[in-house]
């Protein structure tokens, strides 16, 4: 988990759209025998996740600026049109307007509420003004790095727990133990599942044609699923490792993200297929704008983010 912990860098804002951008939302359905960046984004500071929220087009980009895991109040959250155009780089930002935010990481949009995993905290934020709205405190679980987060069918969550602690000096320690925890509807906390088989548990996605949740673990060979009930995940497909982000969509597209390959592929039955690769850095998170046949993605390294066409249909 080393090489997550990237050095804070000056946000100096740099769009560059590459492209006819004038066209994209044109162009953006049209299907391409290959991928096509379509703009980038630089002048983040350490984004690890992102959300696309097709109510109001735009992405929410999770900075944690800092130290991962360390309460320091200076998190904040980009919203990045769907033309891939910084809208608000500090749209929600630690110390201002009452929030709360430290080093915010995975996310999901439930209606009109931005869900962040913030330390050890779920935290709810209005899409649209920003304003906190509620915080879930999981600390009484003793939670040592919430990762990132999915919302089942019936409106719960399930949050992967990746085990790390972080000294004074930002190098990270896996001491476990690896978990996947649970917020129900009233808010209580729960462990739902606690296993070496967890393998430093990163991302994490409801897949609701499987029943199933898709697991992506940052030092295990392999992308994981796992059940409601089940003692342990199963191995699904193996891949070149560090898995980051996953991500599920309507049409059950699967993605999977990898540091080690530079690439957002998708989970096809055993096999894992990539179709954005070579990626000119390490990606941490994917999200899909499937309206205009998108995704972003965002590098915590590089501090960037992309938008690419998605030729890719089912």
């Amino acid at each position: 988990m080393n090489r997550r912990i990237a050095p804070l860098l000056t946000v100096a804002l740099s769009v560059t759209l590459l492209g006819v951008a004038g066209a994209c939302s044109r162009k953006a359905t049209k299907t391409t025998a290959q991928p096509q960046r379509i703009a980038s984004v630089e002048g983040l500071s350490q984004p690890e996740a992102l959300s696309f929220d097709p109510g109001q087009n735009v992405y929410f980009v999770s900075n944690i600026n800092g130290s991962p895991g360390v309460k320091d109040g200076n998190g904040f959250i980009s919203r990045i049109t769907a033309d891939g155009v910084m809208d608000s780089l500090h749209f929600i930002q630690g110390g201002r307007n009452g929030v709360q935010l430290d080093a915010p990481m995975g996310s999901r949009v439930q209606g009109d509420t931005l869900w962040v995993l913030d330390v050890d905290k779920l935290r709810g934020f209005n899409t649209h003004t920003g304003a906190p709205t509620i915080t879930v405190d999981l600390a009484p679980l003793k939670a040592l790095f919430l990762n990132d987060l999915a919302i089942d069918s019936t409106g719960e969550f399930y949050i992967t727990d990746t085990g790390v602690q972080l000294s004074a000096d930002g190098k990270d320690n896996h001491t476990g133990p690896d978990r996947i925890l649970h917020v129900a509807h009233d808010r209580t906390v729960s462990v739902a599942v606690s296993t070496p088989l967890l393998s430093s548990p990163d991302g994490i996605a409801w897949d609701q044609r499987g029943k199933r949740f898709v697991l992506a673990p940052f030092s295990g060979p392999s992308v994981q699923d796992w059940r409601i009930g089940d003692p342990g995940p199963r191995d699904v497909a193996k891949g070149k490792g560090m898995f980051d982000g996953a991500e599920v969509e309507r049409d059950g597209t699967i993605l999977i993200t990898s540091w080690n390959d530079s690439s957002v592929a998708t989970l096809e039955g055993p096999k894992l297929i990539p179709r954005i690769a070579r990626l000119p850095f390490q990606p941490a998170d994917v999200s899909m704008d499937a309206v205009r046949s998108r995704v972003g993605i965002v590098s915590l390294v590089a501090n960037r983010f992309e938008l690419w066409e998605w030729p890719f249909k089912k």
